[in-house]
């Protein structure tokens, strides 16, 4: 598989198809261990070099058009902490989301909290990218992989359709149109740099709308 080159728009090699390899992003200088679909989405995690304790990450996720985006910190859809996002113009709207049943998913809310990442978030004309610190986002009730996994699978869904109200955090989002399941190697989302990256996270920046 290839990974597009968010910035320069070249292509770079993944070591096999749909599988998560790192991938330090140009604009942020923030590496990931990152998914990319066939469809355009991708999904990136950025984790402490010390798992011990640690509840908090740094994710990207984006695409390509104006359709929605979403993976699952759990794996699956039902019951686990899902987190949507997709492009309004030259913001990015996102917000956690949960539900116990196949149907567009309700608005969560908990401890965790979403921290946008400036030069990691924006949109142009062949993708969009929201990059941000989740801050307790790695949950101790089953919802999300846990801080100790190896390599826990984390869950992807998109629909290349824009939410209904797309200013809204909260709007209600089609069917997803393609959807799966990609197994992550922490190790290679683990770095000695996180608390560097995470303090370029400012919270309610002007260019994104958090819900």
């Amino acid at each position: 598989m290839k990974l597009y080159n968010l910035v320069t728009g070249t292509l770079a090699s993944l070591t096999a198809a749909q599988t998560p390899a790192p991938y330090t992003d140009a604009k942020s200088g923030i590496t990931f261990n990152t998914f990319q679909h066939s469809s355009g989405l991708f999904f990136g995690l950025a984790l402490p070099a010390n798992a011990t304790g640690n509840t908090d990450l740094i994710a990207t996720i984006g695409g390509k058009g104006s359709g929605w985006s979403g993976v699952s910190l759990g794996g699956g859809m039902l019951n686990e902490l899902l987190i949507l996002a997709w492009p309004n113009s030259q913001a990015i709207v996102s917000s956690f989301r949960k539900t116990a049943n196949y149907a567009s998913p309700a608005v969560a809310t908990g401890t965790f909290t979403k921290s946008s990442i400036a030069n990691g978030t924006y949109v142009n004309s062949t993708h969009w990218t929201y990059t941000f610190l989740c801050q307790k986002c790695i949950q101790t009730d089953g919802t999300t992989f846990q801080a100790t996994d190896t390599a826990p699978s984390i869950g992807f869904a998109l629909n290349s359709n824009a939410p209904s109200q797309k200013t809204n955090p909260a709007s209600s989002v089609s069917k997803h149109t393609a959807q799966g399941q990609v197994v992550f190697d922490l190790s290679k989302a683990r770095s000695e740099k996180f608390n560097t990256w995470r303090a370029y996270a400012a919270p309610n920046i002007a260019r994104s709308f958090e819900g």
